[in-house]
């Protein structure tokens, strides 16, 4: 199953509607969203919960700046959060130059003046031409605001008519937090739940860190699926663990040597003396032999090569 990481990610700015569109045109099963709140409790998708790295608002709104601890980390940043803007603020905000400016080798005009969008947005542009995997984020920063995501999520999904039985199918929602997604467990049980791995909650980081049958055994009495991130899986055995629980499998994230902030031509060399499109689709590959679910992409139409690769 091919998961678009914040949509055609390495194509396309991250969370926003072209990037959505062209995930659904590469042929993705599942396009990501990832959920932040502003400060009259929209959701919006966005990765991060401060807005400067992918828009403008740093530019538009200088002297908005404030000191937040989304991560709990103990050590508050000083930045642009979406909780201190209302949606018609952020609905300002350019989304898409920067990614031109950072990977001029695949910018487009159209990228510019490419807007946040709402949950609600990703969901009527998507439709039923893919499903929705969606991430929870910062659900206990949000929490202390006063806002709880889980509910604002099940009351979106439901307005757009996701808790009838044919379209629940069509739903994933996933979170670093266990107490998230019991929260979520609460309010809109018929949805598959996956735990994204390893936990931010309090104290299980570490703990959650490796693959053990306890953890699987754990992550199996309130949720359908786990997501551990790639550097947990040693082999066909760590999928093994999952599966001996009742889990699917879906890690994260294949894309090489790039990061959701330094991208490459896929023609460049590697210091393997492969391509960077060769090294993705060959770890991608490798991946599928041990027998995971699926897993997430920037890169959805390298995971469809792949697919075809492996079927020949």
């Amino acid at each position: 199953m091919l998961v678009a990481h914040r949509g055609a990610s390495a194509y396309a700015p991250e969370h926003t509607l072209a990037s959505y569109q062209l995930a659904i045109e590469q042929e993705a099963d599942f396009v990501e969203q990832d959920l932040q709140m502003t400060k009259d409790g929209h959701l919006i998708c966005a990765h991060d919960a401060e807005l400067s790295r992918t828009t403008d608002v740093a530019e538009l709104f200088p002297d908005r700046a404030t000191s937040r601890d989304p991560e709990g980390s103990g050590a508050p940043k000083r930045g642009w959060f979406a909780i201190d803007f209302t949606l018609e603020e952020i609905k300002r905000l350019d989304a898409g130059s920067w990614f031109n400016r950072a990977n001029s080798f695949a910018a487009r005009d159209s990228y510019k003046g490419q807007r946040v969008p709402t949950l609600e947005e990703a969901m009527k542009a998507i439709g039923d031409r893919a499903g929705l995997y969606i991430e929870m984020k910062h659900y206990e920063f949000y929490k202390s605001r006063g806002k709880d995501m889980a509910v604002a999520l099940a009351a979106a999904l439901k307005a757009a008519g996701y808790d009838k039985s044919d379209r629940r199918e069509k739903v994933f929602i996933q979170s670093f937090s266990r107490a998230s997604l019991l929260r979520m467990r609460e309010v809109a049980p018929t949805y598959a739940r996956v735990q994204l791995l390893p936990m931010d909650d309090a104290g299980r980081r570490e703990a959650t860190s490796r693959v053990t049958i306890a953890l699987a055994r754990e992550v199996a009495g309130y949720a359908r699926g786990a997501g551990p991130s790639k550097q947990m899986i040693a082999g066909p055995e760590s999928i093994e663990t999952f599966h001996a629980a009742g889990l699917l499998v879906h890690p994260y994230t294949f894309r090489g040597s790039t990061t959701a902030v330094s991208r490459r031509p896929l023609d460049e060399r590697q210091s393997n003396g492969s391509t960077l499109r060769q090294n993705i689709i060959s770890e991608i590959e490798r991946f599928i032999d041990y027998g995971i679910d699926g897993g997430f992409t920037d890169y959805p139409d390298l995971w469809r090569e792949a697919i075809k690769r492996k079927a020949n």
